[in-house]
């Protein structure tokens, strides 16, 4: 998607990541929040994620017994003045990525669900996030305070390279 040159409407967006029991969550999680991330720095939207938070704790002993294991992840996303997405754009996206994982219908070990935006008036956004930068920088956000951050992958990535060039290498003469 394009941006479109002028700035988009400043807008937020939560997602829900249900997993069918904490053996789930374990094995998929990773895969989920590393989706969400790529999507969110791709299109420089700010976010904050919330593990194991309590959306089901209310309602837990009421569900049936197959889904009283459910653990729910929360992730909030917020367009910025850099942001290249609208809320409808982003959505789609998120929406595209995770279009064929469902728990109800057909049995997977997880779903992501976009939350209503009427309850966005009673979770405010986290004064504690992350803010993509150009990769592979992003800013973390504590209060007042941010600091630059590299992604992991990319420092990796700096310290294989390194290690590996023939001039650190000890073999060669």
């Amino acid at each position: 998607m394009k941006p479109s040159g002028k700035t988009p409407k400043k807008w937020r967006l939560n997602y829900v990541i249900t997993y069918l029991d904490a053996e789930k969550a374990n094995r998929y999680r990773q895969f989920v929040l590393d989706t969400l991330i790529s999507a969110a720095t791709l299109r420089r939207i700010d976010y904050a994620i919330d593990i194991e938070a309590p959306l089901f704790d209310e309602i837990h002993d009421k569900l049936h017994t197959p889904f009283q294991g459910f653990v729910a992840d929360l992730v909030r996303f917020r367009s910025s003045s850099n942001s290249l997405s609208s809320i409808k754009e982003f959505r789609a996206i998120v929406d595209g990525l995770f279009q064929d994982y469902d728990i109800f219908f057909r049995g997977d070990p997880f779903e992501v669900q976009s939350q209503l935006q009427k309850f966005l008036k009673e979770d405010p956004f986290p004064e504690q996030f992350c803010r993509p930068l150009a990769y592979p920088y992003t800013e973390f956000h504590n209060r007042k305070e941010s600091t630059l951050c590299i992604t992991e992958e990319a420092l990796q990535k700096t310290i294989d390279d390194k290690e590996g060039s023939p001039k650190n290498s000890q073999w060669l003469s």
